[in-house]
């Protein structure tokens, strides 16, 4: 009967860890299947990219992780049971297994962002990235901001990591090209923090994850002045559509590659220190203009050319009046809430040609903020901005002097690196590793909503798994030391 027991015991045990085994493997499946798909899925459609499947991937990451710690805790007790079954008079101390795992993983966290650069030298080929020197990399418009005497910085983990910066200077924040989704609930608060202060934004799309950021900011900035009894002026809007700019009567070397020649010269950014004459751009969206612009005020710096531009969505090479438009929807009802009265239908449709003439640079004034939008990044690249047939690195020069008041000894210039990510893939640059892992400990670290209770649920989450002093050894010492001076 005691073998009988034993043996269906022993069943009962395999069950189990054939059960942990298949939820860990379910889960990390699961959890690269749907990253894949919503990468793909951001591509395809960023604009109705529902946010919440982001946290889908990581839910599976974690549910695993537990799993796992299940897993280890179950064959440590079962380890533990059989020992004190053959060993019951010994006294056996050991650390438990699940601690050693916890210690594992610890260490590679804590190691690998260390470690890493090791194997890629720091190389970054990501698009617009500062760190990359390629062609399609942004590395010579960060060697152009410091030599105009600023101090530089990059952000890998968390935009919420820029609040940690000692002194008191001001900071212009440069997103250049990103292409991953700004999360509503870390950083869309990090943003309104961002503009209560004297700071500045260079916001550079490329038909990546800023076309609904300037939305999400607007809103949650109404959202706060609402809930607070506050007026004051709001942050300003514009979207991009999806769609290529073309450009008929400026370009080279096809209407992909619009020559901007038409700018307002009464603005700083088009004449000091630099006069500006042609800026050329690559495969560019346009702001949207109309309605918006002249809601919020923004000051039209750049345009298309007046009649043979247009934004092309279909990608067919002509207008198409029925296709070439871009529908506010939903955001109707909320400018009608902003500006007090119904906005008229016609008004909501904006076309995208002649007579609205696609505007590519605005900028806006506000106070002890300005704000500076592009529908293109291209033209901050490393192949274009030092094309000497034309003036992209005045223009940026004059762009960034703009933002900062003229003023380089009281500003830091910070790039937004942890939103460019490879097109098709999960980014395994050493950089890229080291933000993952420490974007998710800035989050819940600077949040307003976390910060106050993540200390204490770190604290008392680990407070088990951490190894502890050794009482009766300490007591030995303790008495060979008193026996010693006896």
């Amino acid at each position: 009967m005691a073998q009988k027991g034993k043996t269906s015991k022993r069943s009962a045990n395999i069950s189990k860890g054939i059960i942990f085994t298949f939820f860990i493997i379910y889960l990390l499946v699961f959890g690269v299947i749907i990253t894949g798909f919503s990468s793909s899925l951001q591509i395809v459609s960023p604009e109705s990219f529902p946010i919440f499947i982001t946290y889908i991937p990581l839910l599976c990451y974690i549910g695993a992780l537990f799993c796992g710690f299940g897993f280890l805790i179950f064959i440590r007790n079962a380890t533990v049971q059989k020992s004190r079954e053959t060993q019951s008079r010994k006294k056996i101390k050991s650390n438990s297994l699940y601690k050693q795992a916890l210690f594992l993983i610890i260490f590679i966290f804590a190691f690998v962002p260390l470690l890493s650069p090791a194997i890629d030298q720091g190389k970054n080929t990501n698009n617009f990235s500062v760190y990359n020197p390629n062609w399609n990399g942004g590395s010579e418009l960060k060697i152009i901001i410091e030599d105009l005497g600023y101090e530089v910085m990059t952000v890998q983990s968390s935009l919420s990591a820029t609040e940690r910066i000692p002194g008191n200077k001001s900071k212009l924040l440069i997103l250049l090209g990103p292409n991953q989704f700004y999360d509503p609930i870390f950083e869309i608060p990090y943003f309104i923090n961002f503009f209560k202060g004297s700071n500045s934004l260079l916001l550079c799309h490329d038909h990546g994850s800023t076309s609904i950021l300037l939305w999400e900011i607007f809103v949650a900035n109404m959202l706060s002045q609402l809930s607070s009894n506050q007026t004051g002026e709001m942050f300003p809007v514009t979207l991009f559509p999806d769609g290529i700019l073309r450009d008929n009567e400026s370009y080279y070397p096809t209407p992909e590659f619009p020559i901007i020649k038409d700018f307002d010269l009464s603005h700083p950014t088009t004449t000091t220190p630099n006069f500006i004459d042609e800026v050329i751009l690559s495969r560019s969206s346009a702001a949207a203009g109309g309605l918006l612009v002249e809601m919020f005020g923004w000051d039209i710096i750049g345009s298309a050319s007046n009649t043979y531009s247009w934004v092309d969505k279909n990608g067919n090479g002509k207008i198409d009046p029925d296709v070439d438009v871009l529908e506010l929807g939903f955001m109707g009802t909320i400018l009608s809430l902003f500006s007090g009265s119904p906005i008229p239908l016609d008004k909501l449709k904006l076309p995208l040609y002649s007579p609205f003439t696609p505007h590519v640079f605005l900028a806006k004034d506000m106070g002890t903020s300005r704000i500076f939008v592009s529908a293109d990044a291209s033209l901050f690249n490393n192949e274009l901005i030092d094309d000497p047939l034309y003036d992209n690195t005045q223009f940026a020069q004059n762009i960034i002097q703009w933002l900062t008041y003229y003023n380089n000894n009281d500003w830091i210039v910070i790039f937004d690196e942890a939103h460019i990510r490879p097109e098709n893939s999960r980014d395994l640059t050493s950089a890229g590793i080291f933000g993952f892992i420490m974007q998710y400990i800035v989050h819940l670290s600077t949040n307003p909503i976390t910060a106050w209770i993540y200390p204490l649920l770190a604290f008392y989450t680990l407070r088990k798994y951490l190894p502890k002093k050794d009482k009766k050894a300490e007591e030995r010492k303790i008495a060979e030391a008193e026996e010693k001076k006896e």
